[in-house]
């Protein structure tokens, strides 16, 4: 077996075994453990039935899209799959894919810092980019000028991954800094045209806490209050960031849990409403019927 048939069945057998976790904590759950790894993005949705469920990892994510449809969520932004685009997934933020069934192509690419051991190797440099910022926007709409930049790049890494060279590892490292130099570039262009904020320190931090305490805290005030600011400046934030206030962002994010588990768990609908800290369950009913204008049990049936 190939080292990618290796870490896909790995993947595989995690996401099959562990769905009712709602969102699975890949660091605790994949069997077999990897530093770095490149694939095309083609084979990955092939085997995976074009499904990944909603998981968190301590491992960064740079994808090319250059083909494909369907729907990805990253942290609190859902948003079409679409060609040309570019994926910035930071470390222990949840992400899922649902893929259409158009023809797929890309890339992708994930690794953490321990592959970036080598002692002359500047680890602060991967930690530092901001297109690994949980409140930065995690995909762009690449030119073709920018992906003719960026696929020779992720085309090396690829085949250095495949051959027995000397230092193979360090020329990798290399590379994805390489990549990283040209995705910050294309961020920081968007944010001079005034098109977007790169970056919100305070949102980051919202988001990691967010992260931590969805089961237990749903209101505006704790994180207001965790955060040392006023709930209409978090608010504000939000607005502006991701175009709603911050009690959206954290119905968001609980519903993104939900609508999982009540699609691809067995859980009863009571069990999904105590996982996601709703106690008496009505609370969850209410909840889930406000936003999406139908009953939990109502929107299973139609994926059953």
């Amino acid at each position: 077996m190939h080292d990618d048939d290796i870490i896909i069945a790995a993947y595989k057998e995690a996401f099959g075994k562990y769905a009712k976790d709602g969102v699975i904590d890949m660091d605790n759950r994949l069997k077999h453990r990897f530093d770095f790894q490149i694939l095309r993005l083609e084979k990955v949705v092939r085997e995976l039935g074009g499904v990944v469920p909603p998981t968190r990892y301590s491992q960064y994510f740079v994808t090319l899209i250059k083909a494909a449809d369907g729907q990805k969520t990253i942290g609190n932004y859902t948003f079409p799959l679409q060609k040309n685009t570019l994926l910035c997934i930071p470390k222990r933020v949840m992400h899922s894919s649902q893929y259409g069934s158009a023809r797929r192509s890309g890339y992708v690419l994930c690794f953490n810092l321990d592959f970036f051991l080598q002692k002359a190797f500047p680890r602060k440099m991967i930690m530092n980019k901001k297109i690994f910022k949980s409140s930065v926007r995690p995909y762009l709409k690449l030119s073709a000028s920018q992906v003719k930049k960026l696929e020779p790049v992720f085309k090396y890494i690829l085949e250095e991954s495949k051959d027995g060279f000397n230092s193979k590892n360090e020329m990798i490292a290399v590379k994805i800094l390489e990549l990283l130099i040209q995705c910050d570039r294309f961020y920081a262009d968007l944010s001079s045209e005034g098109k977007e904020i790169i970056f919100h320190e305070t949102l980051d931090r919202f988001n990691d806490l967010l992260e931590k305490h969805f089961v237990e805290e749903k209101s505006v005030q704790f994180y207001a209050k965790e955060l040392h600011i006023h709930p209409n400046y978090l608010n504000l934030l939000s607005n502006n960031q991701y175009g709603h206030s911050a009690k959206k962002t954290i119905s968001l994010h609980v519903l993104t849990q939900a609508k999982y588990l009540l699609t691809s768990t067995s859980l009863s609908i009571s069990e999904i409403a105590y996982k996601l800290g709703f106690d008496p369950p009505e609370y969850f009913y209410t909840f889930f019927s406000n936003f999406l204008k139908i009953s939990p049990a109502r929107y299973r049936a139609e994926f059953v």
